[in-house]
This record gives C-alpha cells, structure tokens and sequence, in this order.
C-alpha cells in the first residue's frame, strides 16, 4: 500500500511515488516545479510544515491523496 506520512520531508515522498509531484500541483503546491526547489527546500519540508506556508487546506490534502489510493497519516499534527 502506497503511504503519505505528513512527517516525512516531500523530497523523500516524490523519490518514493511516481504520481506524488502531479498531485501535489494540482493541490496548488506550484512551486515544486520550480527548478531546485524539491532538492533544497523539499529535503526540509513536510506536508504539514508544506500546507502551512502555502495556505492550502490539509483536509483536501488528505482527501486526495487518499482519492488516489494513498494511505495518509500523521496529518493531525
């Protein structure tokens, strides 16, 4: 089963699942494309500490991750 830890950094997440980055700009996490910023502040960044500085909802987060057959936990932090 696929898993999305809201703990672990969001580079670790986009090495482990091929379709975490398309759903991630499609939440709004825009700047993940940008070219560097998944190398640097991805090693840093969680989806908690992520949701947060970019102001998107983490109950939509969750739902669509979990729409896409992810498992997702640690999201209550």
């Amino acid at each position: 089963m696929k898993v999305i830890d809201f703990n672990l950094p969001i580079k670790q997440l986009a090495d482990q699942y091929d379709d975490f980055v398309p759903l991630m700009v499609e939440l709004g996490f825009t700047k993940i494309k940008i070219p560097g910023m998944l190398e640097s502040v991805g090693r840093l960044v969680n989806l908690n500490k992520g949701c947060r500085a970019m102001g998107i909802d983490k109950d939509k987060v969750v739902a669509t991750f979990r729409d896409h057959g992810f498992e997702v936990i640690n999201h209550d932090n």
